[in-house]
């Protein structure tokens, strides 16, 4: 999309201004840490589900 800033749909340009963050950062981190969590469980699941399987195959 090409125009000139300023006019129609376009924004403006503003000299030496700063764009501010629009991520909350504390709940990024919090769900970062939820989703950490959650893959330690489900890796831990699969570890004792395979060693199950292991000593059922081990008893036949």
């Amino acid at each position: 999309m090409l125009g000139t800033a300023g006019s129609g749909v376009f924004g403006d340009l503003t000299s030496g201004a700063i764009e501010g963050s629009n991520v909350d950062l504390t709940s990024e981190l919090v769900a970062l840490m939820t989703a950490q969590r959650n893959y330690q469980a489900n890796t831990k699941s699969i570890s004792t589900s395979d060693q199950l399987t292991q000593a059922l195959f081990n008893v036949v």
